[in-house]
């Protein structure tokens, strides 16, 4: 972007009431601050941190504009939250809310922390039942299972819910604790909703954010979410790099604060949090798909990648292809189930352009994300 960093961050600071910058912005800074901030779903914090600075009204008309479809979504996640949690509460299912969820309460304002979906944690023995609760106290309605989730949406499908029954990430160094979010979670004194541990509520966050930096790549949000965590909140520093440190994430996690520092502290920057940054700005909440080819491809490129994926890892296999029942088989039974699904009529296409896109990426890039991926050992 032509917008330098130094002013995009010290605008995020202004919103969260950081710091008052001194200077102002040409109607193009304005317009790509904007886009910029659609893009990473920060504009509600852009807003704030114009609004801070006391730049014409008309200059930042726009992003006001653009700032109340966020807000309006915003209070309708507010409604369905409260539905949900209600009808959960009154059927006595343990619950807990995820990500903005939480996190939007450490915000200078929670509407700061916009979601494009509510995420909530059930167990999976409560599935059905909570399934049946919230479409009884809702209008949200069933529409799709997945390996960890099921989709839920309401008449309008204005709302999108994800009904965990795990937060599992395929990724067996990951899952080691994920898979046991339930001991590392508090009970209520009235109700049914549980709360993660401080602990766990950052590793979480950063096992999300792992996830996603080896799938297309995160945007700024979710360091924003780390920095108010772990400045926010009381919690142990030493059990936290416990986690990532048994989970393999140690270097990740604290290249993450690192990161975070500099953009909400201004803190130094070092080479690898260049480097981090380069990537992180280049897309949007998600990344980018030419960074998700090539964290697909850290290991091996172009055609002996693809070959590998047509036999990845069995841990990965078995996790996504599981049966509903649980019961176990060898691993060439998921294999094949997931062949069979690969190749089916609906895929073909799907596949194609991913193999196009895998064989045609730029090696200069590639070569410099996996220096990345090296460097925070990955």
């Amino acid at each position: 972007m032509k917008l330098s960093c130094d002013k995009l961050f010290s605008i995020i600071r202004c919103g969260m009431g950081l710091e008052t910058p001194d200077f102002r912005l040409t109607e193009e800074e304005i317009q790509e601050l904007k886009e910029f901030g659609k893009k990473q779903s920060v504009l509600s914090i852009l807003y704030y941190g114009l609004k801070s600075m006391h730049l014409p009204s008309e200059q930042i008309h726009a992003i006001e504009k653009a700032c109340s479809e966020d807000l309006y979504r915003f209070i309708l996640h507010d409604v369905y939250l409260e539905q949900v949690g209600t009808a959960l509460n009154l059927s006595g299912i343990p619950y807990i809310f995820l990500k903005g969820a939480v996190i939007r309460n450490l915000y200078p304002k929670p509407e700061m922390r916009t979601s494009c979906d509510i995420d909530i944690l059930v167990k999976e023995e409560n599935l059905a039942e909570a399934i049946n609760a919230i479409e009884e106290k809702t209008d949200l309605k069933m529409v799709k299972k997945s390996y960890h989730d099921v989709i839920m949406v309401d008449n309008g499908q204005r709302m999108h819910l994800e009904l965990h029954f795990n937060i599992k990430e395929n990724n067996e160094n990951l899952d080691t604790f994920l898979s046991r979010a339930w001991e590392y979670a508090n009970p209520p004194e009235t109700g049914s909703r549980y709360a993660f541990t401080p602990e766990f509520q950052i590793f979480h966050v950063v096992a999300h954010m792992c996830h996603h930096f080896l799938n297309g790549g995160v945007g700024i949000r979710p360091f924003i979410d780390l920095w108010l965590l772990r400045n926010k909140t009381e919690y142990s520093e030493d059990t936290v790099m416990d986690m990532c440190r048994q989970c393999k994430i140690l270097k990740f996690y604290e290249e993450c604060c690192n990161l975070s520092d500099v953009w909400m502290e201004n803190a130094k920057r070092t080479d690898i949090t260049s480097l981090m940054e380069e990537f992180c700005l280049s897309g949007g909440v998600f990344g980018t798909m030419k960074f998700k080819n090539a964290g697909r491809q850290r290991h091996e490129r172009g055609w002996k990648y693809l070959l590998r994926r047509i036999f990845p890892p069995v841990y990965q296999v078995k996790e996504f292809y599981r049966d509903e029942s649980g019961k176990e088989h060898i691993a060439a039974y998921y294999y094949l189930k997931r062949l069979f699904i690969w190749f089916s009529k609906e895929r073909r296409e799907d596949l194609k352009k991913q193999t196009s896109d895998i064989l045609s990426t730029d090696k200069q890039y590639m070569d410099k994300a996996d220096d990345l991926f090296k460097q925070l050992e990955l």
